[in-house]
């Protein structure tokens, strides 16, 4: 990492202050791609990141997207330099893209987009997000060196074919485990009270299931904030809980994650919690022994 020329960091999360180390590495340049509310705060206001770090931080768009318009912009950048300077290099004779490509990406991109930023607003939007959801793709590529290869081939009309046919199906899931939602206090009451689910068996459909909650949680004079609450294998720790938040309309759910160690968006946003301290927060819990001693 010491003598490393160059490093990009994508809608990556990092503790408080870690920002300001940064500069202590001996880089020629680190970038910053972001699109969080958390990250707009940490990086727009006060934080020292050192005259190697650039940024890229817009809640506007998808962390997708700002990564394909910062790359694509950068080839081709670098590919005008190369030709007015009349190098041979081969990056002139590059193409970001296959030219029948174009078309097609440039649309799976706009449906990822209407998704993650819960926009909704393009036709099929929906379908297409449970279809892409339903091909299981590895997208660590290091995991999965055809990754990009996959991409390239994905249909985006097929993609919604699949995923109109389960759609119905996801939401036969989700209407159970809202069924067996409870209340919390979050942070033991300092945030107010909402309606939390556990969702191990559904994690995967943790927006479209506390978007719903959220929803089911302000009809019930609750605030308009849905936790979804679900162990990560990744972590081998039993003992942790991930808390997804979801919100509806101005409410923020920043402020809880963040007091957490987590953070997001206004409306989308998580951290971890242990399992003692959830249990706390279940209204009508009983106290631990450590509490009535």
């Amino acid at each position: 990492l010491m003598h490393t020329t160059l490093i990009y960091y994508h809608v990556f999360s990092w503790e408080d202050g870690t920002w300001g180390h940064l500069h202590r590495f001996t880089l020629f340049s680190v970038t910053i791609l972001d699109h969080h509310k958390t990250a707009m705060e940490s990086l727009c206001g006060s934080a020292t990141l050192g005259e190697n770090v650039n940024k890229v931080i817009d809640m506007q768009r998808s962390g997708a997207t700002i990564a394909f318009d910062y790359f694509r912009n950068k080839l081709l950048t670098e590919a005008s330099t190369s030709r007015n300077h009349g190098s041979g290099n081969s990056v002139t004779e590059m193409k970001y893209l296959p030219e029948n490509k174009l078309e097609m990406v440039h649309k799976l991109f706009k449906f990822i987009e209407d998704g993650d930023l819960w926009r909704w607003t393009i036709p099929n939007s929906k379908a297409f997000s449970s279809g892409l959801k339903d091909l299981n793709i590895e997208f660590n590529v290091n995991s999965n060196g055809k990754l990009f290869d996959q991409l390239l081939e994905l249909d985006p009309e097929q993609v919604i074919s699949r995923g109109q046919v389960t759609l119905s199906q996801k939401q036969t899931l989700i209407d159970d485990c809202l069924e067996k939602s409870f209340e919390i206090a979050l942070g033991c009451g300092q945030f107010g009270n909402c309606l939390a689910v556990n969702a191990d068996a559904i994690s995967m459909l943790r927006s479209e299931l506390g978007n719903q909650l959220a929803n089911k949680s302000r009809n019930s004079n609750l605030r308009a904030i849905g936790a979804v609450v679900y162990k990560v294998p990744e972590l081998n720790n039993d003992e942790m809980l991930k808390i997804s938040l979801r919100s509806l309309e101005q409410e923020d759910t920043t402020s809880i994650s963040q007091e957490f160690g987590g953070g997001g968006h206004r409306n989308a946003s998580s951290f971890l919690l242990s399992v003692a301290e959830f249990e706390r927060w279940k209204v009508g819990a009983e106290p631990s022994n450590a509490e009535t001693a």
